[in-house]
């Protein structure tokens, strides 16, 4: 368990049109802000790419920041320390990225990157017109020529946030159950 996850992305594709296109660098890096991948469905099949990404890991999530209109926001725990999240929007629109799982604190601050070969190949049962898009050109992929990898590495030192609540919790009753502990034993000795 090394913390790193690597992403493979097109690079060199053939776009719907017949025409040859290779995504530049700089766009692809975006995808550590942006979604540049995106996954396109039909409109009336998206409830079906949902339930078949619960079916296949996924749960939905309530800790996500809503991207404005999804209709569902899903994760999935791939590899230590690292989670998918998958939105889907009512356009048919997938988009999803690799970050640091939602048990650690760091998941506020990244790192996180667009992926799209993850959640297509679980929605490989769907039908056929399921298209990866790059979302900047506004066009979709009919094939992919070359791929290229890029290494993510998890923050060394990962700090879970439950026990900082409760621990946080317990200190701040203290003082409460200190008081409460007192005047009962006061009470009872009356």
């Amino acid at each position: 368990m090394d913390g790193i996850y690597r992403v493979y992305l097109p690079w060199y594709v053939r776009l719907s049109d017949g025409s040859k296109y290779r995504v530049p660098l700089n766009v692809i890096m975006r995808g550590l802000r942006n979604n540049v991948f995106v996954i396109k469905v039909p409109q009336d099949e998206i409830d079906y790419a949902a339930e078949e990404l619960i079916r296949r890991g996924f749960r939905p999530t309530m800790l996500a920041v809503n991207r404005g209109g999804e209709r569902y926001s899903l994760t999935m725990k791939i590899e230590h320390p690292w989670e998918i999240h998958a939105r889907i929007f009512p356009d048919g629109t997938i988009e999803s990225e690799v970050e640091i799982s939602r048990d650690y604190l760091q998941h506020l601050v990244g790192p996180r990157f667009n992926v799209v070969y993850e959640t297509y190949d679980l929605l490989r049962e769907m039908a056929n017109d399921k298209r990866i898009c790059i979302k900047p050109l506004g066009r979709c992929i009919s094939d992919v020529i070359e791929n290229i990898g890029i290494e993510l590495k998890a923050p060394r030192a990962l700090i879970q946030w439950k026990p900082l609540v409760i621990t946080a919790s317990l200190i701040a009753l203290t003082p409460i159950i200190s008081k409460v502990s007192k005047a009962s034993v006061f009470h009872l000795l009356q």
